[in-house]
């Protein structure tokens, strides 16, 4: 990691690869990727961790960590012994990865410190920036498949088919093995989402099939007779939280099937209620009560398996076909029917607005596709990332009340204003209580956070100033994101078609 920091990204490549053959290769191809559990750690708790486990000043720590804005370089930069005769191993280091870092009395922070201590400097380094899902090396998951596929001497294309029904560790497991990783789909292995975009009607796919956008979460769910698995679009699985939709799929008219779909709260009279009763589904530890709190629909769009038949390689009006004798399916517009009117009843309904597909399209997972649109109202909707907050005056006092928000750029993320309206007093609790563990850096009043937490925010347009700089103007929080990564919010190209 050392040697590939200043590198670009191509000689990242060439030297990660070539120096791939020295270790366990699924191990740290999945290493690379991030590819290991949250393990409740951020940057204010691990300075306390380090500084007990190491007897630094928790102070000492602090102003190293601001001088340098990396956690992994302050500590670093603190050591003074900067060799050690102890190996620490690859399954060591990912073992101390996944360790769930819930409180300092812990097992886990006695057996961090353990290896702290036998740590050298640069082991320590490169521990913590991994420990905490900042790496700063400039590999990121789309860079690591690129290593994979030189290193096995794959097609890039072929290895990101792969890893869209498998994790990096299985897709290079069966890699070593010299067997190619299955892609027909088995009950029980999550499949990435194929996403839509919002695209002008200029761009909505001719040959088109039209369903209500639903204003819920997006769920995956597998089949087997009476096992049932549901799936968040984060591929985590939530079964426990919806086991009212569990029971209405069971007696479903088919043994075994992989649907994509959509749940969102209902009223009394099975009408669309606002989107934020789901965090009470999603979050209450209490599943029996939120259940009561709480009526939910399921919805059916897609088909990924019917029966023993794998249906992604399909035109999406064959995989309806597939399972037309399936209950729950979206409300979708006739063949002949008026697609603006049929945005109107969905509007007034009560939905989010219509989602405009390609009939001739196969199921691409993992991919943000032109082949599927999304079509609301007048304001635009953008998914955003946190970067950066203030806390509030007057009764918001302890609270975070104003946010900075950003969407992805070509290697960065790019500022597009600030939120401060549409919040509950409820979600801006919840919201300070999940940035304070993200904190990297204190700067005159304004606390800045790893890119973690995901807004859906409303605006009236999008803007560009004379140096070309974008923004969204009155910006407005609709919802908070739990179930999106950083890596699925909206780039500065898709604000730039807005303009």
């Amino acid at each position: 990691m050392e040697a590939t920091e200043e590198l670009n990204p191509k000689r990242k490549v060439s030297l990660v690869s070539k120096e791939a053959e020295h270790f366990d290769r699924p191990l740290l191809f999945s290493i690379l990727a991030m590819e290991y559990p949250s393990n409740n750690i951020g940057v204010q708790k691990a300075i306390k961790w380090i500084s007990s486990a190491l007897e630094i000043w928790e102070d000492e720590t602090t102003s190293a960590y601001k001088a340098y804005c990396d956690l992994g370089q302050a500590v670093y930069r603190l050591d003074i012994s900067k060799l050690n005769d102890e190996e620490i191993t690859l399954r060591g280091f990912y073992n101390l990865l996944t360790l769930d870092c819930g409180g300092i009395s812990s097992d886990s922070f006695d057996l961090i410190k353990e290896k702290l201590l036998v740590m050298s400097a640069l082991e320590r380094k490169w521990f913590i920036r991994y420990w905490l899902k900042i790496s700063r090396n400039g590999i990121n998951e789309g860079l690591v498949k690129k290593m994979v596929a030189k290193y096995y001497d794959k097609k890039l294309s072929e290895v990101k088919t792969h890893t869209n029904f498998n994790s990096i560790f299985d897709t290079c497991t069966y890699y070593e093995m010299n067997e190619t990783p299955p892609t027909n789909l088995s009950h029980g292995r999550f499949v990435k989402p194929m996403l839509a975009k919002e695209l002008p009607m200029k761009e909505w796919p001719k040959n088109k099939i039209v369903d209500y956008k639903y204003d819920g979460n997006r769920y995956q769910i597998h089949k087997e007779g009476d096992s049932v698995i549901i799936f968040n679009r984060k591929g985590n699985i939530v079964t426990p939280q919806f086991q009212d939709v569990v029971e209405k799929v069971r007696e479903y008219p088919v043994h075994r099937c992989i649907l994509d779909g959509e749940i969102y709260p209902i009223k009394d009279d099975g009408s669309p209620a606002e989107h934020k009763l789901m965090a009470t589904r999603v979050h209450s530890k209490n599943h029996e009560e939120a259940r009561e709190k709480v009526k939910v629909k399921w919805v059916i769009f897609d088909c990924l398996k019917y029966r023993i038949i794998t249906l992604m390689d399909m035109p999406y009006s064959d995989r309806l076909t597939m399972m037309k004798e399936l209950p729950d399916q979206a409300h979708r517009m006739p063949e002949d029917g008026d697609i603006l009117a049929f945005y109107n009843r969905a509007i007034n309904d009560g939905f989010e607005g219509i989602i405009v597909k390609d009939a001739t399209l196969p199921y691409e997972a993992g991919k943000r596709s032109k082949g599927w649109a999304k079509y609301k109202p007048p304001r635009i909707e953008v998914d955003v990332v946190i970067t950066s907050a203030k806390y509030g005056e007057g009764k918001r006092g302890n609270v975070f009340a104003s946010f900075d928000i950003a969407v992805k750029g070509d290697s960065d993320y790019i500022s597009v204003g600030s939120v401060g309206t549409g919040f509950t007093e409820a979600e801006l609790l919840m919201l300070t209580n999940k940035l304070r563990t993200t904190i990297e850096k204190y700067d005159n009043g304004v606390y800045h956070f790893l890119p973690r937490v995901v807004l859906e925010v409303s605006a009236d347009l999008v803007t560009k100033d004379k140096h070309g700089n974008v923004g969204l103007r009155f910006p407005r929080m609709k919802r908070i994101r739990d179930d999106k990564f950083a890596s699925d919010i909206n780039t500065e190209d898709d604000l730039e078609r807005w303009i």
